[in-house]
């Protein structure tokens, strides 16, 4: 049977763990988009030039991490131009071509709704504001590759794969685990594999499924540092196949 295309893609790098993540990856043949926030790159900037000479692509997550539907178009655009221009000086340090420019919204959160509830339709001013910082992504010339192999109805309906950053079609939920109310209950990392294991292609959880391709979200943060290689492992076991979009 044919292995399950996925791309791999961590939001909030680079933390203190990040090369020890990045080592890991490379030990199990994958390789990875990391979307990062410019305070982080500021700091990191020797070892984010060596990530991409070893084949990883780095991606804009704003630069200090804010709710995008709580800022004006004008803070919008500051937060993605400002990281723009470190990833420049660091694809030059680098001494490789920067593929291309690639974005994703801190919490998913597109400029829409204070909720940041992606697939309910908000308010006309919400939509206006969503569209605004979108012409400021292209603006700028950032892009999504096609994913046409990721075929999921409600990710197509809601107009995810229209717009210029990257969304994701399968949240690990890792993240969930810091929480003091862990988010659908997911506590532990027993709780994660639980959640790899459902079949709930329309609501997020179709790793078990054929038919489409998957968009992986996970996040570097130091306080899960542990539970990243089991499940890096334990995504391997479903039959993944990592590979890099074509830019």
């Amino acid at each position: 049977m044919a292995r399950k295309t996925a791309y791999l893609t961590i939001d909030d790098a680079p933390s203190r763990d990040f090369a020890q993540k990045a080592d890991y990856l490379i030990s199990r043949g994958i390789p990875a988009v990391w979307f990062c926030a410019g305070r982080s790159l500021e700091k990191n900037s020797d070892i984010m030039a060596d990530a991409i000479r070893k084949g990883f692509v780095v991606g804009n997550h704003s630069y200090g991490h804010p709710q995008f539907s709580d800022l004006t178009v004008e803070q919008a655009y500051d937060q993605i131009r400002r990281t723009d221009e470190i990833l420049d000086r660091i694809y030059a340090m680098s001494g490789r071509k920067r593929p291309g420019r690639f974005f994703r919204f801190p919490y998913g959160d597109k400029g829409g709704s204070t909720h940041s509830d992606f697939f309910k339709a908000c308010s006309l001013e919400g939509r206006k504001h969503k569209e605004a910082i979108q012409s400021s992504l292209r603006e700028l010339g950032y892009t999504q590759p096609r994913f046409a192999d990721v075929t999921y109805p409600y990710l197509r309906k809601a107009g995810m794969f229209d717009d210029a950053d990257w969304f994701w079609s399968y949240d690990v939920h890792e993240w969930s685990i810091t929480k003091t109310e862990p988010t659908h209950g997911v506590g532990s990392l027993e709780k994660i594999f639980e959640r790899m294991d459902e079949t709930a292609p329309e609501e997020g959880r179709g790793l078990n499924t054929s038919g489409s391709a998957e968009i992986v979200l996970m996040h570097d943060h130091a306080a899960t540092t542990e539970y990243f290689a089991p499940i890096v492992d334990r995504l391997l076991a479903k039959g993944l196949d990592f590979r890099l979009p074509e830019f």
